[in-house]
C-alpha cells in the first residue's frame, strides 16, 4: 500500500513539474512573439516619424505644396486629441489601427508653432515571423515531450526489471538461481555477482547470526543491529516497544547528538559507551556500541536506561550543595558573633546581649536545619501506628505557635471536631502538622488571618489550614514539596526549606495526601487528607 502510494506520488509530482515547464516555456514564447511585434511597430514608427518630419520642412518651404490624402496639414487650433497630447507637452503622438499607424508632430517656422503634420502609412506585417516562431516553439516542445515520455519509458522498465532481479535475489538467497540472458545489461551481471556473495557469505554467518539474534530477544532493555550503511538489521522486542519498529536510523532524527554518534560508528566501528538526553520522551540512556566484525561488519547497539539513576544522583548532589549552603550560613555568622564576644571586652552590655541572642537565635535555625535533615534523610521503615486524638494534637501544635501569633498580631480562628480518633503514627503526623502551621504563621503578614478546621469528610479525617499571605504562582505551586525550595517572595523568612518536603514524606508513609489551592495576593490553603 506504501509502495502504491509512493509511485502515485512520484507520478503526480512528475505531471506537475511537467504542466509548470510547459506553461514557462509557452509564456516564454508569447514574450518573444511580443516582443518581436513591438520592435516591428517601433521601427514603423521610427521610420514614418521621419517622413512627417521631412514633409514638415517641405511645406515650411513652400505653403502650397499639395500631399495625397495620407498626409493632413492641421491648423494650430486643431482639437483633436493627438494635437492635445501634443500642446500637454509630448513630442509626437501615435495612434494604430490593426493596418495602419498614424503619426502626428508639431511643425515650427522660426521657433514659433504653425500647425501640426499628421502622416498615415501602413503597418508592417509580423505575421509570417509570428507564425515561424509558433511553429518553431511547437516543433522544439514536441520533440522534448517525446523524448522526455521515451526516456520515461526506457527508465520505468529499467526500473521494473531491476526489481525483479532484486527481489530474486532477496526471496532466495542460499539458493542461487539467476539467469542472465543475452540482453541484461551490467548493472544485471553486478546483481548476479551481488547474489552470489549473499549466498556464500549466509551459508558462513547463518548459524552465528541465528544464535544472536535470538540472544538479544531475552533482555529487557533494548538492544538492536545496524550496518555501515545505516540500516537496522535486527532489534529485540524491547527496542520496538520503547522506539519503533523501524528499519533505519531515522528514528534517532530529532536527537542530533545521538544519530551524529552512531553516523560516527559507521565510519569508525569501535567500542564506545556515552549516555545521552532524550527530550522528547525525558530519559536517560547508556549507548554502548560494540562492533561485529565477523557479522558483515554489523554494529550491535544496548540501550541501558539510567533516568532513576541520573534522577538520584542530581538529588543527592542539590542536597549536598543545599545542606552545605544552608549550614554554613548560621556557622558563619555564630563563629562571627562569638569571636567578637571573645575577642572585645570593651563591648556594651548592650551589644554584648544582643549578639548572644543572636548565637541562641542562629544556634535554634542550626538545631531545626539538623532535625529536619535527619528527618528527611530517615530510612523508610514499617510504620507502627496507634490509636491517637487528632483534635488533641492539633491543639497542641497550635499552643505551640500561641507566642509568634500574638507577637505578629495576627488572628487564630479554628474549627475542630471534638475528639477525633484516627489511627496514625503520632510522631509523623505531629510533623505534619506543624509544619504546615509553622508555614502559615511565618508567611502571613502581621495582623493576617489564619484558619484551622478539623473534621470527618467522607470517612477520611482532614486537616486545612488557610492564610492570606502573598499565595503562590503556577510555578511555585508545583515546586513547594521539593526540598530547600522557598519562593523569591519569601526567602527571608526563618524556615529551613524541608518543612514542606517532610509533609509529602511524612504523608507518603502515612498513607495521606495533601492538595493546595492558592491565589496571588490572597492566601494559601494546605488540606490533610488521612
Amino acid at each position: 500500500m506504501k509502495t502504491k502510494l509512493k509511485r502515485l506520488l512520484t507520478k503526480k509530482s512528475k505531471f506537475r513539474n511537467v504542466v509548470i515547464f510547459t506553461g514557462l516555456y509557452f509564456l516564454a514564447t508569447l514574450v518573444v512573439v511580443i516582443l518581436l511585434n513591438s520592435h516591428t511597430t517601433t521601427i514603423d514608427t521610427n521610420n514614418l516619424t521621419s517622413r512627417a518630419y521631412a514633409i514638415s520642412d517641405s511645406f515650411q518651404k513652400n505653403t502650397a505644396t499639395q500631399f495625397d490624402d495620407s498626409i493632413k496639414i492641421l491648423p494650430k487650433n486643431d482639437t483633436s486629441t493627438a494635437v492635445k497630447n501634443i500642446k500637454k507637452g509630448a513630442n509626437l503622438t501615435r495612434t494604430m489601427t490593426s493596418k495602419t499607424l498614424t503619426i502626428t508632430i508639431p511643425s515650427y517656422h522660426k521657433a514659433v508653432l504653425t500647425n501640426f503634420i499628421q502622416v498615415t502609412g501602413e503597418r508592417s506585417s509580423s505575421l509570417f515571423e509570428n507564425v515561424v516562431m509558433v511553429i518553431f516553439a511547437l516543433a522544439v516542445y514536441i520533440i522534448w515531450a517525446f523524448q522526455l515520455y521515451t526516456r520515461d519509458r526506457d527508465r520505468h522498465r529499467f526500473e521494473l526489471d531491476t526489481i525483479a532481479k532484486i527481489k530474486n535475489i532477496r526471496r532466495s538467497p542460499l539458493t542461487q538461481s539467476y539467469l542472465i540472458s543475452e540482453n541484461d545489461n551490467q548493472i544485471t551481471t553486478e546483481l548476479n555477482h551481488l547474489g552470489e556473495t549473499i549466498q556464500h557469505q549466509a551459508e558462513s554467518q547463518t548459524p552465528a547470526k541465528k544464535n544472536l539474534y535470538e540472544f538479544i530477544e531475552f533482555f529487557e532493555f533494548p538492544i538492536f543491529i545496524y550496518d555501515i550503511k545505516g540500516a537496522i538489521r535486527r532489534s529485540n522486542a524491547s527496542f520496538k516497544n520503547e522506539f519503533s519498529d523501524t528499519k533505519n536510523l531515522d528514528i534517532f532524527s530529532p536527537y542530533s547528538d545521538v544519530l551524529q554518534f552512531l553516523v560516527n560508528k559507521m565510519l569508525k566501528p569501535t567500542r564506545q559507551e556515552q549516555t545521552f538526553y532524550f527530550e522528547l520522551i525525558n530519559a536517560y540512556y547508556t549507548i554502548d556500541v560494540q562492533p561485529l566484525h565477523t557479522l558483515e561488519d554489523r554494529i550491535m547497539v544496548t540501550m541501558i536506561d539510567v533516568t532513576a539513576y541520573k534522577a538520584t544522583m542530581r538529588a543527592h548532589n542539590d542536597f549536598i550543595a543545599n545542606i552545605s549552603h544552608d549550614l554554613k550560613t548560621p556557622l558563619a555568622a555564630i563563629a562571627g558573633f562569638a569571636d567578637i564576644l571573645a575577642t572585645d571586652q570593651d563591648l556594651p552590655a548592650e551589644k554584648s546581649q544582643d549578639f548572644a541572642d543572636h548565637i541562641v537565635s542562629e544556634t535554634k535555625r542550626l538545631s531545626s536545619l539538623v532535625t529536619d535533615t535527619l528527618e528527611m534523610t530517615r530510612q523508610t521503615g514499617k510504620i507502627k501506628k496507634t490509636e491517637l486524638n487528632l483534635t488533641q494534637l492539633t491543639q497542641d501544635v497550635l499552643s505551640n505557635f500561641d507566642l509568634t501569633i500574638a507577637k505578629k498580631s495576627q488572628v487564630l480562628t479554628t474549627d475542630l471536631a471534638e475528639n477525633l480518633i484516627i489511627k496514625s503514627n503520632d510522631k509523623h503526623l505531629y510533623a505534619v502538622l506543624k509544619n504546615l502551621v509553622e508555614n502559615a504563621v511565618n508567611y502571613t503578614p502581621e495582623q493576617g488571618k489564619i484558619f484551622v478546621s478539623l473534621m470527618m469528610l467522607d470517612d477520611h479525617a482532614t486537616f486545612s489550614v488557610t492564610d492570606n499571605g502573598p499565595g503562590l504562582s503556577e510555578v511555585e505551586k508545583t515546586r513547594i514539596f521539593e526540598r530547600f525550595y522557598r519562593s523569591d517572595k519569601t526567602r527571608d523568612s526563618d524556615g529551613t526549606g524541608l518543612g514542606l518536603a517532610i509533609v509529602k514524606k511524612n504523608l507518603k508513609e502515612l498513607g495521606g495526601k495533601i492538595d493546595v489551592v492558592s491565589i496571588l495576593g490572597k492566601g494559601t490553603t494546605f488540606t490533610v487528607t488521612l
